[in-house]
This record gives structure tokens, sequence and C-alpha cells, in this order.
């Protein structure tokens, strides 16, 4: 009894023990199990530097990339450790869509003796498998100014046909428009975007780069990307051009036009050289809609816009040297239309002013210088270099009667404005001429061409091969001292 009674109580105890241990015992973990269900931080990049120069501006702010690389939603937040540096947006979530964040910097309260700073970025979240991570921050701020990168354009266009050839290449120029030297890297954002070559070093000089389309397993629509031009050095990196891609099922419109270069020449103070017309049309398929531009104050184009089916458009080119002084003077028109497959199209103008000639002097010229009866001769009495406005003039004409019959006085290339430019003979074989500009401009000085046109008829019945003289003499007004004082031009008569 007594046995078992003790029996009993070893029992209770060993159970106790037991379930005590039990108690105690902790549950297995799994480390495992729990890290990948976390979320993971992922960053573009763990370092970014910027250059700024002590005279220049702040450097331009780049771009922190962050994401959820791992299962469920990072919520996380970005700080920073000093003062000069900035981040927006300073918290974000993300379920693995990538966010950017933009990295500023702000030299303003740093002194120029202090040129090298580091700072941090700390991005935190506390359930992430990696929290923290960090980004490594550095600023130089150089005593030379930096370099700045230019590019010759900020938009191209192309177009093409669904299931067709590639558009043509088009280039963009780069350069370094500060300081030192450009170290320059160019990248796209898509696929069937590329240039080469894809680097390039300015000291100043223009460097020329080939932009690429490839339309493989392009659907018709518009597509857009970007160049994208970078120098952490230069105070104005990164630079893009934008691309805008037109692929249509049909062939698009094409830009035909000539000439493809204008050349004008006018005297200094002179009369404007007279307008040119410019040819254009649609060479491809379908409306061409373009407009037309020009950069130089002195050029203009009239319309400034058209369209064509096929049909040829005429626009007149004109130049304005009002102001200009003597020199060579380079300008272009540029036609444009998004939607033609060689848009755009340049034509290139130029503008030469000569220094005005001083010669002073007056002639007489006929046309023809031969004939037989009945023939109607041009005379033109023709000045070149004049030392003084012309407004006025007088003169004499001198020409054999029995050669010639007097028939009419008109204008000249240097006064068909004018109120009137008129003669009659006075006696046998002379006339008196003379011209009054009224309200319109005079000849300018240093000017060259006709300023009145006489013209006879031929009456002779004499032998062939006869010459004979027509001179001009007696000049008044404006053109009294021009030489020489008697000026003769030869006709010959045929039988």
């Amino acid at each position: 009894m007594f046995l078992d009674k003790i029996t009993r109580i070893l029992l209770v105890i060993s159970l106790l023990f037991l379930s005590s241990s039990l108690c105690c015992k902790k549950a297995p973990t799994s480390p495992e199990v729990d890290d990948v269900t976390r979320p993971v931080i992922w960053l573009s990049s763990f370092e970014m530097s910027f250059t700024a120069s002590v005279t220049g501006g702040n450097p331009s702010s780049q771009i922190l990339k962050v994401k959820n690389a791992g299962p469920n939603t990072l919520d996380y937040s970005l700080e920073v450790e000093a003062n000069w540096l900035s981040v927006s947006p300073t918290s974000s979530t993300s379920t693995g869509q990538t966010i950017d964040h933009t990295v500023s910097v702000d030299k303003t309260e740093l002194t120029a003796q202090d040129d090298n700073y580091s700072a941090k970025i700390i991005v935190k979240c506390s359930q992430a498998y990696n929290n923290p991570q960090q980004v490594n921050v550095s600023l130089q701020i150089t005593k030379e100014p930096p370099p700045i990168i230019w590019v010759d354009t900020q938009q191209l266009t192309f177009n093409a046909q669904e299931g067709g050839l590639n558009p043509p290449f088009q280039n963009i120029k780069i350069k370094n428009n500060g300081e030192g030297s450009l170290h320059y890297e160019l990248s796209t954002d898509t696929n069937w975007l590329s240039v080469n070559p894809q680097s390039g070093t300015s000291q100043g000089a223009i460097q020329t780069h080939k932009v690429s389309i490839d339309i493989s397993g392009l659907n018709t629509g518009t597509y857009n990307a970007k160049v994208i031009i970078t120098d952490s050095n230069a105070s104005n990196s990164p630079q893009q051009v934008s691309v805008t891609l037109n692929i249509d099922k049909n062939l698009p419109p094409k830009i035909w036009m000539s000439p493809k270069n204008f050349t004008f020449t006018a005297i200094d103070g002179g009369t404007n050289p007279s307008s040119k017309s410019l040819s254009i049309r649609n060479d491809g398929c379908g409306t061409l809609k373009y407009s037309i531009d020009w950069n130089a104050s002195w050029l203009s184009v009239n319309p400034d816009s058209g369209q064509s089916y096929g049909d040829t458009n005429k626009h007149t080119v004109s130049v304005d040297a009002g102001g200009l002084s003597t020199g060579i003077y380079k300008g272009t028109i540029t036609i444009t239309d998004p939607k033609a497959s060689n848009s755009p199209q340049i034509v290139n103008v130029t503008l030469e002013l000569d220094s005005p000639p001083t010669d002073n002097k007056i002639s007489v010229s006929c046309n023809p210088s031969s004939g037989g009866t009945n023939t109607i001769v041009s005379i033109s009495i023709l000045i070149k270099g004049n030392l003084q406005d012309i407004t006025v003039f007088g003169l004499d004409m001198t020409f054999d009667p029995n050669i010639f019959q007097f028939q009419s006085v008109g204008k000249g290339t240097l006064t068909g404005n004018w109120a009137a430019v008129d003669g009659n003979e006075i006696s046998s074989g002379t006339l008196k001429i003379g011209g009054f500009a009224g309200s319109a401009s005079p000849i300018s000085k240093g000017s060259t061409g006709s300023i009145a046109i006489v013209k006879l008829k031929v009456i002779s019945t004499a032998s062939s091969n006869k010459q004979t003289q027509i001179c001009i003499k007696n000049y008044i007004d404006h053109i009294s001292g021009m030489s020489p004082s008697t000026t003769c031009t030869t006709f010959t008569y045929q039988k």
C-alpha cells in the first residue's frame, strides 16, 4: 500500500517534469521562409557625382531610381545627410514598378576653399530584407567653369510605311559650349532607336552623330523616344533630343523643291535685288501640308505655307538689304511637314552686298547693233556708279536722220517707277531727253542700269554695211559731271 502510494507520487512528479520541459522548449523558426516574403530595396546607382564651378550655377539634377525587387509592398523613405543635398519625393511605395527621385545640389552656401564634398542618401524600409541602403554622393567645385552640352536640335521626326524600308537616318550635332573638355555619352530609351557613335569629346568643335530607326516588328502608329546626352561634369547634363516615329499603312508624302540654293546680289545703299521663285510640290503619296520658315531678318518667303497632292506651288523669295553693310550674308529656308518622309528640307540663301561703284560714268548702247530697213533699234542710256542721288536729269541725243526716224522715249531699269521720262525731236536728228522722279524713290548712289530707252526706226536705203553713230551729250541736272562728256554707239546698216 505504501509502495503504491510512492509509485503514484513518482509518476506525478515525472509527468510534471516532462510537461515543464515541453512548455519551456521554443518553437522551431524558419528564417529562410521569412526572408523570401519580405520586400527588397533596389537602387539604380550606389554612387552619384556632381561637378560645379565656383562662378557658375548649380549642376543639373540627376535621377535616382528605386523599386521593390522582392515580394509584397516596399514602403520606403529617403533621407539626406547634408543641407546642400536634396531629394524629391522623400518617400514612395513600390510593388515592383520603378520610382524616379530627383537628386539636386545647391552650392550657394558652400565655400570656395573646400572644393570637395560628400554625403549620403539613406533609403529605409523597416520591413525590407536589406534595410537600409545608401547612395554615396560626391560634389566637386572647380575653379574653372564647367563644359556645357550644346545640341543643334531638340526634336527629330521620322516617317515610314508599315512593312516598308527604314526611314533615312538623320544627324544631330553636339559640341562643348563651355570651358574645358566635354566627354559625353549618348543613349536611347527604346530598342527601335539607335545612335552612332555612342560617345564623343569636344573642346568646342562640332561632332556629328547618326540617328537611325529600325521599324522591324512595329505596326502603324506614332512612337516616341529620346536620345539622351550625358556628361556628369557638364553644368547642364543631361540633355535630350525627342524623337517621333510615324508609321503609316500608306507611303508618306515627300517634299520636292527647286532650286536648292539662291544667290542675290545688291549694291550697298542701292535698291533691293529682284525677287525669285521657289517651287515646292509633293513627290510622294497622300497630301503634303508644309510650312516655311527662315532664319534671317533680311529674308522672307510668301506665302509661308501650302499643300500639294502632286501639283507645284510657287513661293516668292525676297531679300531686303536695307540697313545691311557691305559683305556676304547666309540664310536658310526650312520646309517642314512632320508627315513627309524627308522633312525638313533646307534651301540655302546667299546675299552678296557689294560696295557701290564710284565710276560716275554714262554710256549709250544699241540693240540690235545692225539691221536693215524698218528695223526698230532700242538705244539704252546707261549709268554706272553715280556719285549722288538722281531725281532729275536731262541730255541731248543726236543721230543721222537719213538713217533713222525717231519713234519714242521710255523709262529705263532705274526709272521704272518715276513720274516721267520723255523726249522730243527739237531739230532734225537731235532729241532733248529728260526725266524726274516725282514722289518715287531717287536713283541711289552707286547704281548701275539704264535711265532711258530711245526707239529709232531704220529708214535708210543706203549701201550695205554703212556705219553711223548715235551719241549723247550736254548732260544737265543730277547727271551733270558724268564722263565721258560725249559718248557714242555704232550701228551698221545692212540691206
